[in-house]
């Protein structure tokens, strides 16, 4: 069965993509209809698999899914409603909630061009949750598509983590050729075109570092007190990535 849904769009309940893992790693795509009735399954008969359901939350109906038809923590369902804030991963019922802020596909150099992302973790289960299409999530789901595996659902955390250092270098990379551009605006003569750009481009990247660091007593706890399920390998690789 495949799910073909355009690049950011989403279906009636709001799913732009959903994945199934099997014993080998290999996604295969779901919707939702699957997705829960695999969910609603004993832990026994899931084995070592996991799902993950992205979200769009400019669909209404996504949030009403996810309230009417999962169990998450609050502390995830309320973060949907909080706007930005720093990256934080932290331990709530047994499961991990995360917020990572990341670029927009189009991201070039304007505050708004950040946005949040949210995702409940736990054993069997990525739910994630955006308003604003992202580039890490593109690159997670270009990396699934393209038939890279996953052993578990920390893993799939620890990838996107990576591709968000990934796109961030590739922001730095973006930000010292255009200080080379205003620097040489600065040499031609013309002082205040250069002034504007660079005070523009000192306020983003210093919100970059706002909301891209993680916040550190949440990641200490989480780290030092760990939920059961999570292997040894995969808390290590977390401890690395973050």
């Amino acid at each position: 069965m495949t799910l073909d849904l355009p690049a950011y769009g989403s279906d009636p309940s709001g799913l732009v993509c959903g994945y199934r893992f099997g014993p080998d790693g290999a996604g295969r795509a779901i919707d939702t209809s699957e997705a829960l009735s695999w969910l609603r399954r004993d832990d026994a008969e899931k084995d070592t698999d996991f799902v993950w359901l992205h979200f769009a939350l400019t669909n209404t109906a996504s949030e009403k899914w996810l309230r009417e038809s999962l169990t998450l923590p609050d502390e995830f369902l309320d973060s949907l409603h909080e706007g930005s804030r720093s990256t934080r991963i932290e331990h709530a019922e047994g499961r991990l909630v995360a917020v990572v802020n990341d670029a927009l596909y189009d991201f070039s150099f304007a505050a708004s061009d950040i946005a949040a992302m949210w995702l409940c973790v736990d054993k069997h289960a990525v739910i994630s949750a955006r308003v604003k299409p992202l580039r890490s999530v593109d690159r997670l789901r270009a990396s699934v598509n393209k038939g890279e595996r996953f052993g578990s659902s920390v893993e799939l955390l620890i990838h996107l983590l990576q591709d968000q250092c990934d796109v961030l270098v590739q922001i730095v990379r973006k930000a010292i050729a255009t200080v080379d551009g205003i620097e040489d605006t600065l040499l031609a003569g013309r002082l205040e075109i250069g002034r504007v750009d660079l005070g523009a481009l000192r306020r983003v990247l210093v919100r970059l570092r706002r909301l891209l660091a993680p916040e550190p007593a949440a990641l200490f706890r989480l780290l030092n007190h760990p939920p059961g399920w999570i292997t040894a390998p995969d808390l290590q690789e977390l401890r690395r990535s973050t």
